[in-house]
């Protein structure tokens, strides 16, 4: 286990496609639902027969051991509730933009509008996991509450814009990688939106986004690709009063 220690975990979120029997349920109304999967090549021949399939059964319960599925597991049990949360209650951010002229430095933070409650946290399920070509797969599945739902129908309505951004970050970074660049994601939505929309470079934006579709994470020249879409609302732009 030493050797496999050193080796990197590769997650990717994909895009959801529900089955024919939640085909009207795609928009994620009611469930927020998407696969997660951990490259497992680090574990040559583990991957035959029934010993495999009863370990990933084990997926939605507390997973501490030192199988070989342990690591992959916990690592899909950590990425799943970042996305789950700016999926379910959306990220407030602010932004002020990079201006030469006036030596400013681009500045962008963000954070989660509320924490998934312990009540959020183990509502959240890892539903049919299975293992194929050294990759542990599972869908993640969070069933929406009628309040939840009714935020969702709010963010959906023609008010909100949508918009799109992809950020890119270290694999060596694990997790934190994943969140970096989920934030460059978002930031370089942000700023193409600051971009089109206001026409005088902005002091400040600040805001809330909504994850409008399941991310899609993937690797490129060894780093994540994070590619987000959301609905967006604008709480408050600030103009330079003064060149």
């Amino acid at each position: 286990m030493a050797h496999s220690a050193k080796k990197k975990i590769i997650f990717a979120l994909s895009v959801l496609f529900l089955s024919r029997v939640f085909a009207s349920d795609v928009t994620q109304e009611r469930l927020v639902r998407f696969s997660l999967w951990a490259q497992m090549d680090v574990y040559p021949g583990y991957f035959e027969g029934d010993t495999a399939s009863e370990s990933v059964r084990e997926m939605n319960r507390q997973n501490d051991g030192d199988d070989v599925y342990s690591v992959p597991v916990r690592k899909i049990r950590e990425v799943a509730p970042f996305f789950v949360g700016g999926m379910v209650y959306g990220w407030k951010f602010e932004y002020t933009p990079y201006d030469k002229a006036r030596g400013v430095e681009e500045f962008f933070e963000f954070s989660p509008v509320f924490g998934l409650s312990d009540a959020d946290k183990e509502r959240i399920r890892y539903a049919k996991p299975w293992v194929k070509d050294d990759v542990l797969s599972a869908w993640v599945e969070f069933p929406r509450t009628e309040e939840q739902m009714h935020f969702y129908y709010f963010w959906r309505s023609v008010i909100h814009p949508r918009v799109s951004g992809i950020g890119y970050a270290p694999l060596s970074d694990g997790f934190d990688g994943i969140k970096s660049a989920s934030e460059e994601a978002l930031r370089n939505a942000v700023r193409e939106y600051a971009r089109k929309k206001i026409k005088t470079k902005p002091k400040l934006v600040s805001g809330t986004v909504l994850i409008s579709e399941p991310a899609l994470i993937g690797i490129d020249a060894g780093r994540y690709r994070v590619s987000l879409d959301f609905f967006m609302e604008t709480d408050r732009i600030l103009e330079y009063k003064t060149f």
